[in-house]
């Protein structure tokens, strides 16, 4: 017999360990938040085809959120505490709570939760009421969770986790997951989330530097280069909107093969968990593959224009929403990345890179630094089969009558020796060049393997 309070909880705490409030899940489902408060209250059940998109959601079977609490838990109860967590927690018993927590909670609740543990700003305890019959007399004890057996901190773990979640508060599920990714480009500290209430959200080290998130996008102050205000060619989100719409060139996107389509074979065949677009700009190179990711995914759209991020923003959830997709936008300097080392899955970049312009290389090495080990980097770039055709030394001269100002954009072109040179340099292991177009330049939808 199915238990609907059983499913209901299940759901209830998937959700919290996600990031996400009931509204936000009801708007990635198409439903509304009252269908999600009956669901996790047991008084409804989702229909069949919204089980396959909550197991697509939560990245778990559909049997594991219909089956009892032991299924429920195996998929991550053998999951080990990550390394910061395990740090906080040096005692045997706080390790075992923790431990219960791991199928219900995010990395960052449960470092949260350890962080509380280790600072004394958090205690957890069973109450155990007791009335005297036949008297008005009550008292309740309270019972330290480390006592308790193997069993019953299984079965409280769902009720725990779900009072901490409401405890820590309903933000963006993205900027949650992000908050063990980031860190204060200041004095390198990580950086936490702090979530007064909707309009006052934040992130802050321990040294007291504050990020404001403005807009939905998580301001670190950057500004565009000087005299060269590119996004002030958008007067407004119409003008923004207006250009996301517009077919663009043909001929310029089709190429010998369309570089958009390179680019989705690799994520389709990869499927990375985190993706970090560079210097994104509109997001025009992204765009095309985020209306086809069909995991679980983050993305992090990072420029130094706070104010086309903004417009990013609220063009990709209002208009191109995808319920696998979360979406996270930093204003920052793409040469100096507030992201830690080693925890993107996939780095992008449409033309982002040379868009840098002096800057270029310092941003293409930061794509390599904030990589996890086997993580690839794919990316379109202007360079050229080699310095000795005719038709290369063409463009060469021409590229040399430029303004100096703007030679500086880059110092010289690059021929694919040249190029897989300077990859080698930066720790990549392997490249593979795709040509997109033909003659003096090629394009490079390179999957680069560490």
């Amino acid at each position: 017999m199915i238990d609907r309070e059983q499913i209901g909880m299940r759901i209830g705490v998937l959700r919290k360990k996600t990031g996400l409030s009931q509204q936000a899940l009801a708007e990635k489902l198409g439903v509304s938040a009252q269908a999600v408060s009956k669901w996790e209250s047991g008084k409804n059940l989702p229909d069949i085809d919204l089980f396959r998109e909550l197991a697509w959601i939560f990245d778990m079977t559909i049997d594991s959120i219909v089956e009892g609490d032991l299924s429920f838990a195996q998929k991550s109860g053998g999951k080990s505490l990550p390394a910061n967590v395990a740090a906080l927690a040096p005692g045997a018993e706080r390790r075992r709570l923790l431990q219960s927590l791991v199928p219900y909670c995010s990395d960052a609740e449960l470092y949260n939760v350890a962080k509380g543990l280790a600072d004394g700003n958090l205690e957890l305890s069973l109450a155990a009421g007791i009335r005297q019959k036949n008297r008005l007399t009550e008292k309740t004890a309270a019972i330290p969770l480390g006592i308790l057996g193997e069993n019953t901190l299984r079965e409280t773990a769902p009720y725990f986790s779900k009072a901490l979640g409401e405890m820590m508060g309903n933000t963006e599920p993205g900027l949650r997951r992000i908050a063990g990714m980031i860190r204060c480009p200041e004095c390198g500290e990580e950086l936490e989330l702090v979530n007064k209430d909707e309009r006052n959200l934040y992130f802050a080290c321990k040294n007291g530097h504050r990020y404001h998130v403005v807009d939905g996008v998580v301001d670190f102050g950057s500004r565009e280069i000087k005299g060269e205000l590119w996004s002030l060619f958008l007067k407004n989100y119409q003008d923004y909107l207006n250009q996301q719409r517009s077919p663009g060139n043909p001929r310029y996107l089709m190429g010998t093969v369309p570089c958009r389509e390179l680019r989705w074979q690799v994520l389709k065949k990869l499927r990375p968990r985190v993706i970090l677009d560079i210097a994104c700009g509109m997001c025009s190179g992204l765009g095309y593959d985020l209306q086809r990711i069909n995991w679980p995914c983050l993305v992090i759209m990072s420029d130094l224009s706070h104010r086309v991020l903004k417009y990013n923003k609220r063009y990709f959830s209002e208009e191109m929403v995808n319920p696998y997709v979360d979406i996270v936008c930093l204003a920052c300097d793409c040469a100096h990345l507030p992201i830690d080392d080693c925890c993107i899955d996939m780095v992008v970049s449409n033309a982002g890179f040379e868009s840098m312009q002096a800057k270029m290389m310092d941003g293409f090495r930061e794509g390599y630094r904030v990589l996890k080990p086997g993580g690839h980097a794919v990316y379109n770039i202007s360079i050229v089969g080699d310095h000795s055709s005719e038709n290369t030394q063409k463009w060469e001269r021409l590229y040399r009558t430029l303004e100096e100002a703007d030679y500086s954009i880059q110092e010289k072109l690059y021929d694919i020796g040249e190029w897989e040179d300077i990859c080698k340099a930066a720790g990549y292991s392997s490249t593979e060049t795709k040509e997109v177009y033909g003659g003096a330049a090629r394009a490079g939808g390179r999957g680069i393997s560490l």
